[in-house]
């Protein structure tokens, strides 16, 4: 990363000018994880994700998109209209913006290799969705992404670097909190990535354990970014002593054009 003078303060100008647009060729992006209820034992180890562990696609579908409230609708006080974004099968960024219709679904226009994000973009009277949205993929009935009512934003930790671009890790926040009194779980997470998609293996970037009493938090720092290159895929997983910890993860990077 760009950084003249070697120092602490030139990286955050830096990091700032990126956020603001000034850098061209880069872009800041934060990608949110939250699983509700992970269970106990390494075995149980679950990605951070709404709907628990993602299926990944060997080839690209098209999305249903469905709620579970009516009101995300035309004509409802929820949410009316929303952007899907992703990667094709040739890697390239796929995005389109989608009309919902309640819990009917709407099938996407195009079709998706990995769904990386969904985002609201227009809603009624509550200002955001009702229900929890979720994109299914249209043959393989698998949730690939899901956005959980009232949140406006998907929240499922995993990400796939579009053919152009290059993934600059720089930071990756971890939250747990336990969900029964009396219980005061140990939690590990473990960063992964998989160059090459879907017929390479995964390879573990880190590993951190947390002691929770009611919530914590512990961050990887990384005084020097971690380079990701195109078309590959990466998870945050987790897993618990004791049975329903609610974890969450905030993803910071840097894309950098080809």
């Amino acid at each position: 990363m760009p950084n003249q003078s070697g120092n602490r303060g030139t990286t955050k100008d830096f990091y700032f000018e990126v956020a603001r647009g000034n850098v061209p060729g880069h872009s800041a992006i934060i990608i949110r994880g939250h699983n509700p209820d992970v269970d106990s034992g390494a075995a149980a180890e679950e990605d951070l994700a709404e709907f628990g562990n993602i299926t990944y696609l060997s080839t690209s579908e098209t999305m249903d998109i469905a709620s579970t409230d009516t009101s995300d609708a035309p004509g409802g006080d929820g949410m009316l209209t929303m952007n899907v974004s992703g990667i094709a099968n040739d890697g390239t960024v796929l995005t389109e913006n989608v009309t919902m219709n309640g819990s009917t679904n709407v099938t996407t226009t195009g079709s998706y290799l990995r769904v990386n994000t969904m985002t609201a973009l227009t809603a009624g009277a509550t200002g955001w969705n009702e229900g929890n949205i979720t994109a299914t993929a249209s043959t393989a009935g698998t949730i690939q992404c899901e956005m959980d009512a009232t949140e406006g934003v998907s929240q499922n930790s995993h990400y796939t670097v579009a053919s152009s671009q290059t993934f600059m890790l720089t930071q990756v926040e971890f939250n747990a909190a336990r969900n029964a009194a009396g219980q005061d779980p140990t939690v590990e997470f473990k960063g992964y990535a998989r160059p090459g998609g879907s017929t390479a293996a995964w390879l573990q970037l880190f590993d951190k354990k947390l002691a929770v009493d009611v919530t914590e938090e512990i961050d990887v720092l990384l005084p020097v970014p971690t380079k990701i290159p195109s078309g590959t895929d990466i998870r945050l997983r987790a897993n618990t002593t004791n049975a329903t910890t609610e974890v969450r993860s905030r993803m910071y990077a840097i894309l950098v054009d080809n």
